[in-house]
């Protein structure tokens, strides 16, 4: 008897005919099993279709003519999927409907078959060709077609131990391993160690077992013995659970399990236990992936690596886990696409799994190693571009250079041979800097570091080739190509003699060398145009030294250590994600273990670090901050003088106070010579001051594993309770401050290859107090609901606000506006600018009940309203974006920057008045110049182009490449920097995460036309005590474009800066008031650099850094003015205090600082006074003499020093650019 849903109505009359049933999933499992099935039961008159949505097939057909003609159906599919509606609807009309899963339940309007369901369930658990063909009969039974109902379903097999070559499948590990014992023996006659392989169950029911084989062969031939295992993650105890049949399997192991490699999807099958579910077996858990999205020779010649669906669920979430070092090792391309036999083949990648089993038995080795018999290597960062010598250990919020002699001391007391430890970071450094173990740069050559013995090793041609010849042809090329035939151009000795060689710098204390970072991308004891070979691309090949310092490192050391956040190896070309083995990162590595301490809140850069690094992350304390005013009494003095000043009368008293007002207000760099100016400072200064106490500023420095200080642990409390930490939570956020004295112990535990617990990344100041306690292997969010609806209220709050200010200068609203977006705002606010960027477009996130984000709603004209700064309620017009996005979230958040392309082709489909749409009235006017320009191409091709919106560098190039310039001193106008900009810069991204496939020289053009016409640059703070002068990455994009504008002929642009973590309610501030901030609370400010001071060298570097950001700023913007650069001299160089303690403390940075000041000046972008000058060239002379005498009579070769040497892309041959301005 039919079941009551089966549509009785709908019964066409047959006679002899196939009885059909269809089968329709969002995706197939068991397609083997599933086709094998519908070949038995076609011998019973049954036509068995077993569809999943993601086949290509011609679904218009199939849903006209294929579907209605079934007898029965199941379906599980999902509203993913455009053809979801057409499918339900045609369903209704089948004899027997049964639907199944959550969105096809929820949109079913009728009566559902539970006991079908269930009944069907079971079939497919059983997952046997008699099972599934048992599931097409139970349908047409339940459709009235077959009288007889079949058997029940078997009794599945829901875990296992598979072997390839052994006879059953196992269920107990004693019994397994004594199988496997026979098979291999380790080294010594010991048993070998186990790698765990996690897999799926479907792929041992269906027969798919071609990768889990290889995996196999692969360990074995390495001397591990393999146990893959697999479960079913229905009606079982999650993993990590005790009674969990993999948490079984892999408790029996005992110690001798080495390494886990995961090739299951787990996430949210896991126990919530601290840790996660692999903590307690505290091995490495290897991410295997498997690459859904084409061909192997497809993906090896893709840049992109794995497309934007498979990072969530092959990187980031396994990461949540704590898996690490994400290594592809098969592709699955469909075959015979487009037609019902459409299926997956698997294609292994064996040198993928070749490097994967050399990696594993890289960690293993250091669980098994004695301590004293390991080698390891710790490298500090050293960014040549403000000066090599002044930046040694440079890393964000961290002391690097005490916490590698804090290292040293726990490696020691561990066992490791580390011998003559210096006394403390400063005694470190002295002794890098007296042996000259860096690389060349202005006050050091490759001859001093010989003399002075910096050298860890020479490398000669012989051994070069060793491994260079190795590589593939492609690469040999590009190194070669980029810096020459060996030995290159970079840290050669002996250049010109017969056995030329590169040199390896560094220390050594034992079994640990400390190392400073190989310079990436420019050669020779300069820094200028000619050399810097990164300007001229971005995505130049390391150099020859580069690759030699780390094939030495390959062969010499057990494990390599990074010390603090970031460092240049993970931003080498190559794929963005499953990086491949002509990856330079991947060259450069081999096999070494990475272990990285990085700062808990810089997540995006984190996530390169692990993907693209290879790294296992033990993330660290941020540094302590405060308000301004809580430093000391500065602002309150100021405060108290304003008071006095206003309650005096006229005479004597008021004409002092008002000359002491003038004095402080021109040590802050304001312009108040004349008495004007100077009462509308005294005017405005209690608002100044108001907004000058409640900026934050850093304190300190944290030191890798110490606990913050009674002092400092306040300082992280207040923050928190700015993020909305209540009362109750203080106690707990004090212990797990106190624990942050874990994070050697963790670098200690994987030192000894041992698992590090993964933890959530963010910022105390944003209420994330669950990034404590530190030492763990950070992970970022999901991005799956980004941009928040919290986020989606601040990002229109801000948006008005910079609407409004702009309205406010300039009295009409702005028609295009550039917006720097960096992974920041996702992972740290949760998508506020993304929002915001939304909210001007006149878009709005369209979003799930789960509050997953799944594309953009276009907002109607009517609802775009806006509050004006006098309360009135305006209409607003969508603003034109450009989006400016870093590399990071080029290449991390592909679902991200797809918004903004849909969303832009979405509103230029609008057809409305173009003073309400400015992005069609653009569209449409540049469509006009392209028909003209390129007559020849295709419409569609012409209006793609000019809808692109979102640019960033191009794949395989980092970094932004105006800071590069203006650090080289390689530019002599606007027209050299908007040539910058827009060739290092102008790669346009659509939905799809990929670079448009258009010509470079197009992309360029239409990026140069956007520029050309922005009203604004914006940019917003990534942090509380982040300012305009703390990173050049500010500088590098919205500096660019106001230069680039210039360059380019369009005039200035307005630029604004938005904070929405110094006050509750956000602010937009433009660029000019906010570098008066910037320099009025940290350089002109006494307090700060009193905190400065007492972080010595690394302090002084600090302040080196914010004089380049401030040349920078003035260089692209022209907003620093006259006082300002007059007020930093004073304080920095007149000042016989601050001068005395730089030079003593870093010369080197001491002697950047002078000649920034000179370059302003020599420029014309600084008109300073006579005496001014002559101080500056008596300090020049003054610390050239410090250097030179630091050199002594060792030194030898020729060095830059403090001259500034103009070299722009005419001069150099190998310096070539897509988009001119100017001509060579």
């Amino acid at each position: 008897m039919a079941h009551p849903s089966c549509n009785r109505h709908f019964c066409p009359s047959r006679t002899t005919m196939m009885r059909k049933v269809i089968f329709l999933f969002t995706h197939t499992v068991l397609g083997r099993i599933w086709a094998r099935a519908a070949e038995v039961i076609a011998g019973e008159g049954i036509e068995l279709k077993v569809l999943n949505q993601m086949q290509s097939i011609d679904w218009e057909s199939f849903l006209e003519k294929e579907m209605p003609a079934a007898d029965a159906i199941y379906f599980d599919i999902t509203r993913h999927f455009s053809t979801f509606p057409q499918l339900l609807e045609t369903a209704r009309g089948i004899r027997y409907a049964l639907p199944a899963g959550l969105e096809t339940e929820a949109a079913w309007a009728g009566e559902i078959d539970r006991d079908a369901q269930q009944r069907i369930a079971a079939y497919c658990k059983a997952g046997t060709v008699n099972d599934l063909t048992n599931a097409a009969r139970y349908l047409l039974h339940r459709a009235g077609v077959l009288a007889e109902a079949p058997a029940a379903a078997g009794q599945p097999i829901l875990s296992g131990i598979y072997h390839a070559e052994s006879p059953q499948l196992w269920h107990e590990v004693a019994s397994y391993l004594a199988w496997m014992n026979g098979r291999i023996t380790a080294p010594d006659n010991r048993e070998p160690p186990i790698v765990a392989i996690l897999f799926d169950r479907n792929a041992w029911l269906g027969g798919e077992t071609e990768i889990i084989d290889a995996c196999i062969q692969h360990l074995e031939s390495a001397g591990f013995a393999p146990m893959p295992m697999f479960c079913d993650w229905e009606g079982v105890a999650p993993l990590g659970a005790p009674d969990n049949p993999l948490r079984r399997f892999l408790d029996g192991c005992g110690e001798r399990l080495a390494a886990i490699w995961n090739l299951a999807v787990v996430f949210r099958r896991e126990a919530q236990t601290p840790g996660g579910p692999f903590a307690g077996h505290d091995v490495p858990v290897f991410q295997l992936v498997r690459h859904w999205s084409g061909s192997a020779a497809e993906w090896r010649n893709d840049a992109q690596g794995l497309s934007p669906m498979m990072l969530s669920f092959s990187l980031s979430r396994p990461e949540m886990l704590g898996c690490i070092d994400p290594m592809v090792i098969a592709c699955s391309p469909r075959v015979d696409e487009g037609t019902e036999d459409e299926r997956r083949i698997v294609q292994l990648l064996d040198d993928q799994l070749t490097r994967l089993t050399g990696r594993t038995r890289a960690w293993v080795e250091l669980r098994h190693k004695a301590n004293a018999d390991k080698r390891i290597a710790i490298m500090l960062h050293n960014p040549p571009c403000k000066s090599i010598e002044a930046t040694i250990g440079n890393a964000a919020a961290l002391d690097a250079l005490q916490s590698v002699v804090d290292l040293l001391h726990r490696l020691h007391t561990a066992g490791y041979q580390v011998s003559d430890i210096p006394a403390d970071g400063r005694a470190l450094l002295d002794l890098i800097l007296r042996h000259k173990a860096i690389s060349e740069f202005r006050w050091t050559s490759v001859e001093e570091i010989v003399a002075k013995g910096g050298v860890l090793a020479e490398i000669d041609e012989a051994t070069f080739r060793a491994d260079f010849d190795r590589q593939p042809e492609t690469i040999r090329r590009a190194v070669d190509e980029a810096w020459g035939v060996f030995p290159g151009k970079s840290m050669v000795h002996r250049p010109d003699g017969p056995e030329p060689t590169l040199i390896v710098t560094g220390l050594s204390f034992g079994n640990v060398f400390v190392m400073t970072d190989p310079k990436r991308g420019c050669w020779g004891p300069r820094c200028d145009g000619e050399v810097c070979r990164i300007l001229h691309d971005p995505a130049i090949a390391p150099s020859h030294q580069w690759l030699a310092t780390f094939w030495w490192l390959q062969r010499h050391v057990d494990a390599l250590i990074m010390m603090g956040t970031e460092g240049p190896l993970e931003f080498l070309p190559g794929k963005r994600t499953g990086l491949s083995e002509t990856c330079f990162p991947n060259i450069s590595l081999g096999n070494l273990p990475v272990i990285y301490p990085y700062l808990m809140s810089v997540t995006g850069e984190g996530m390169m670090a692990k993907r693209r690094g290879r790294a296992v992350i033990v993330d660290h304390l941020s540094a302590p901050v405060a308000r301004a005013d809580t430093l000391g009494n500065r602002w309150d003095t100021l405060e108290e003088l304003l008071r006095q000043y206003r309650s005096a009368t006229a005479g004597a008293r008021r004409d002092a106070l008002r000359e002491t007002l003038r004095s402080e207000l021109t040590s802050m760099g304001q312009a108040v010579e004349d008495d004007e100016a100077l009462g509308l400072a005294i005017e405005l200064l209690p608002r100044r001051l108001d907004a000058l106490r409640r900026r934050m500023l850093s304190t300190g420095l944290h030191v890798l594993g110490r606990a913050p200080s009674e002092e400092d642990t306040l300082r992280y409390i207040d923050e928190a309770r700015g993020g909305g930490l209540d009362e109750t939570s203080e106690a707990g956020l004090r212990k797990d401050l106190a624990s942050c004295s874990g994070e050697l112990d963790a670098v200690l535990r994987a030192l000894d290859g041992r698992f590090i617990a993964p933890g959530p990344s963010g910022h105390l100041s944003r209420g994330k107090t669950d990034v404590l306690p530190t030492g763990r292997n950070f992970y970022g969010t999901d991005t799956a609901c980004v941009p928040t609806p919290a986020a989606q209220t601040v990002g229109a709050r801000m948006g008005e606000k910079l609407l409004n200010a702009y309205l406010a200068d300039e009295g009409r609203f702005p028609e295009t506006i550039a917006i720097t977006l960096w992974s920041t705002d996702v992972f740290q606010a949760d998508g506020e600018l993304t929002a915001q960027i939304l909210w001007l477009l006149g878009c709005a996130p369209e979003r799930q009940a789960n509050g997953k984000v799944t594309g953009v709603t276009v907002l109607p004209l009517d609802e775009l309203t806006m509050i004006a700064s006098d309360g009135r309620t305006l209409l607003r017009p969508r603003i034109d974006v450009v989006v400016q996005m870093s590399s990071v979230v080029r290449d991390l958040l592909p679902e991200i920057y797809a918004l903004f392309d849909r969303a832009v082709l979405a509103v230029t489909e609008r057809d409305e008045p173009p003073d309400r749409n400015f992005v069609r009235a653009h569209v449409d006017a540049r469509l006009a110049e392209l028909r003209t320009q390129m007559q020849d191409s295709d419409e569609a091709v012409l209006r793609r182009l000019a809808t692109y919106r979102c640019f960033a560098n191009a794949d395989g190039g980092y970094g932004g490449g105006i800071g590069v310039a203006l650090d080289a001193s390689a530019w002599e106008d606007d027209g050299d920097l908007a040539e910058v900009l827009i060739n290092t810069s102008g790669t346009a991204f659509g939905a799809d995460g990929r670079p448009a496939a258009l010509p470079a020289a197009q992309q360029m053009a239409q990026y140069a036309h956007l520029l050309r016409k922005t009203d604004l640059s914006y940019q917003r703070a990534s942090w509380p005590e982040a300012d305009l002068l703390s990173s050049s990455c500010y500088l590098a994009v919205q500096g660019g474009n106001a230069a680039a504008r210039r360059g380019l002929g369009g005039g200035s642009m307005r630029l604004y800066w938005g904070d929405t973590q110094t006050t509750r309610a956000g602010e937009v501030r433009t660029l000019a008031e906010e570098l008066s901030q910037s320099l009025a609370t940290t350089v002109l400010n006494p307090e700060w650099l009193a905190t400065v001071q007492a972080q010595g060298y690394t302090g002084a570097s600090g302040i080196s850094n914010r004089v380049n950001v401030l040349f920078g700023w003035s260089a692209t913007t022209h907003a620093i003015t006259d006082s300002q650069f007059d007020a930093v001299h004073d304080r920095l160089v007149s000042d016989p205090a601050m001068r005395n303690w730089l030079r003593e403390t870093s010369p080197h940075a001491f002697e950047e600082i002078v000649r920034r000041l000179l370059e302003a000046q020599a420029r014309g972008l600084w008109a300073a006074d006579e005496n001014r000058l002559q101080e500056l060239r008596d300090a020049v002379l003054d610390v050239e003499g410090d250097l030179e005498e630091a050199m002594g009579d060792t030194h030898v070769g020729e060095h830059q020093g403090t001259a500034v040497d103009v070299i722009t892309r005419s001069a150099v041959k190998e310096w070539t650019y897509t988009f001119t301005v100017k001509s060579s």
